[in-house]
């Protein structure tokens, strides 16, 4: 369907770039999806309005105010390193290139320019992701606002289905007596579909879309983890695949190989991640916001 799978771009291209840790798998400790009017309402208070301009500002509230599909999609917390979570957040290209040499996706993300970025699903999706605003604090308490501007186009379609997405990603840490940290991350989506997917969405596939964003967002969270993990415990390979990443520029490949031994170092006399509880459900909820 022409509105799943604009979305289906759109969400998995934006959380490549919202990139945050989460769990093997659902804990008791995650906090649900929702697409609650309070939900909603508190994420509007916390966009970072003051910090952006005047035509972001218009463009921001005018995809809220025509929002078809509102999400605030499951807020995981997991165990993983601070500073893997955050190469790989403002590193996305990496975590594509990884899922394609893995066989696991067939999407492309293209750096355009330092907040930039094309994607393509190769199945008639492309997208246009812009970083809107970022903040980068220390400990992995970050927020990220972006805007993309998508389309689907294939047979039999006579034209293209179109969607615009404000989405906004807030993260935050807790640390263990122990020195291991919990990485807790909250995305909400606004997504303002064209009136032909408008309607297809409010009458037929809603309940679909949301399943798929929620998915695409935790099966993305859950790679991340991995790779901060497999960065503890087998950092010499993960070095040698950050060297044969082709897509990617040498000052990247670099800052991942550096990220990966601060990684391996700061946690080889801490307990493995298998035997460390998850954090209480309201330190995701205080840390995410």
């Amino acid at each position: 369907m022409a509105s799943r799978r604009t979305l289906r771009l759109l969400l998995s291209a934006c959380s490549s770039l919202l990139l945050c840790a989460v769990a093997h798998a659902a804990t008791p400790s995650d906090l649900a999806a929702t697409s609650s009017s309070a939900a909603k309402e508190e994420a509007e208070r916390a966009i970072p309005w003051k910090a952006l301009s005047h035509s972001d500002q218009r463009t921001v509230h005018y995809v809220l105010r025509k929002a078809s599909l509102y999400r605030r999609m499951p807020t995981r917390v997991v165990d993983c390193d601070p500073d893997a979570f955050t190469f790989l957040q403002q590193r996305p290209e990496v975590v594509v290139e990884i899922w394609n040499r893995m066989g696991i996706s067939q999407l492309t993300l293209e750096r355009q320019d330092d907040n930039t970025f094309l994607a393509k699903d190769g199945a008639g999706a492309t997208g246009v992701i812009r970083v809107m605003h970022a903040e980068y604090g220390p400990a992995g308490h970050n927020r990220m606002l972006l805007y993309a501007d998508g389309e689907y186009q294939a047979a039999p379609l006579p034209q293209p289905v179109k969607a615009r997405t404000v989405l906004l990603m807030r993260s935050g840490s807790t640390t263990e007596t122990n020195g291991r940290s919990f990485m807790t991350a909250r995305l909400d989506a606004f997504v303002d579909f064209d009136q032909v997917a408008a309607d297809l969405c409010a009458k037929t596939i809603q309940p679909l879309i949301v399943r798929v964003a929620d998915h695409n967002f935790t099966e993305t969270m859950k790679f991340v983890s991995n790779f901060s993990h497999t960065a503890e415990e087998n950092p010499a390979g993960l070095s040698r695949l950050a060297r044969d990443l082709k897509k990617c520029d040498d000052p990247t490949k670099e800052q991942m190989v550096e990220v990966v031994q601060q990684v391996a170092t700061r946690y080889a006399k801490t307990t493995s991640p298998g035997e460390i509880r998850l954090a209480s459900g309201q330190q995701a909820e205080d840390a995410a916001k």
